[in-house]
Parts: structure tokens; sequence; C-alpha cells
């Protein structure tokens, strides 16, 4: 399946690795050639170029895309390049990444969205879960040398929290 993946920062790039391990195609699209990091995502193809342009569009094959992912850091243009990728070329399915919370309310169907990211939005829900209960185990959050440790699957990159963890009952 092809997936074309709007910017190049580290969280395009890292969406592109995992998409890759999991063989799909991937193309990632930049209009910034700062971010051309094409050796840290050597077998995606690459097209330095600004995605809110339909002939970029075109260029990279986003007719053809079963998947157009919005992954900059500029909500408007995410907005743009959804909008374009669903109604000018038919894209099937289209994932747009929010910055700023207060801009999720546009990122709909009106504006071409399939599924909104609002990444911030998810990580404080997931900080106010942790913080209000023990939700611990349901959230994949496991204790590892007095620190919390959080990862979705072996092999995935984990985040590890300051806070030292609760010591455990050793039976004595």
């Amino acid at each position: 399946m092809l997936v074309v993946i709007a910017g190049a920062g580290s969280v395009g790039r890292a969406i592109a690795r995992e998409l890759l391990s999991h063989g799909h195609e991937v193309t990632v699209v930049d209009a910034n050639p700062d971010a051309m990091k094409v050796s840290s995502v050597a077998e995606a193809n690459w097209i330095l170029g600004d995605l809110t342009s339909p002939d970029v569009m075109e260029r990279a094959g986003v007719a053809g895309a079963e998947v157009v992912v919005t992954a900059t850091g500029d909500d408007t243009a995410n907005l743009v390049i959804s909008l374009l990728a669903k109604t000018q070329f038919g894209v099937p399915r289209v994932i747009a990444r929010v910055n700023n919370p207060k801009n999720e309310w546009m990122f709909d169907d009106s504006w071409g969205v399939d599924v909104s990211l609002s990444i911030p939005r998810m990580m404080t829900a997931m900080v106010e879960q942790v913080v209000s209960s023990d939700l611990d185990s349901s959230l994949g959050i496991r204790t590892t040398g007095g620190l919390r440790q959080t990862g979705v699957q072996e092999g995935t990159p984990r985040t590890t929290q300051s806070q030292p963890a609760q010591p455990q009952d050793q039976g004595e």
C-alpha cells in the first residue's frame, strides 16, 4: 500500500520507518531541504517540494496513494494538504496531525480529514489518567529500575518518566 507523508521532521520520519517495517511503500515529502534526512529512512521515496501544491502532489503520486498522512508542524498546511488529497486526488484515507488543540474542531471530513491525531491532547489525557488513578497496567506502563517506562510493543521506542516508581513489596 502506498502511503504519502507530508512532513519529513522527526514525526514524519518515525511514521515512515514504522510503515516501511510493516511492508508499506512510503513517499516522504517536505519543502524544507534541511528536513530531507534521506539516509535516516533510505527505503522511502523522498520528494523535495510543498505538498500544498497540486503539482507536487502529482509528482509524489498522491492519486495512487491509499493513505496520505499530514505530519507537518503547521496546522494550516495539514488542512490544505488533507483537503486537496481528498477532493482533488480522491485519496481514500487521510490522517492529519493536529499541532494546536485549539484547531481540533477544523480537522474533520469537511476538510478531507478521516482521522485527526492531536498529540498534545492525547498526551494530556494519558497523563491525567496516570495521575488521577492507578491505570499503569492498562496503559502499558511498567516499572523498571526505579523509573516508569511506557511502551506499546517490544522493539518500539519507549518514553521514561522522571517520577520514581513506588517501592515494590519484597514479601518479607
